[in-house]
């Protein structure tokens, strides 16, 4: 098993109570941390928007863009 990443920004935001409950449930159904599927999101908007990112530098062991 791959040594966990250490992530050395924190980056936080304020979003409505429902929508932190959302992600709880999304993230639960995905058998995630809440981080790790906020952090996926987050990645593949970027890639949406066509900003390139370092994939392997975002991943956490469990965390996949497919």
């Amino acid at each position: 098993m791959d040594a966990p990443v250490k992530f050395e920004q924190l980056v936080q935001f304020r979003v409505p109570t429902s929508m932190s409950a959302a992600i709880d449930h999304a993230a639960k159904q995905k058998c995630q941390s809440k981080s790790d599927y906020v952090r996926q999101s987050v990645v593949r908007q970027l890639e949406a928007d066509g900003i390139a990112i370092r994939a392997p530098l975002l991943m956490s062991a469990h965390f996949t863009t497919a």
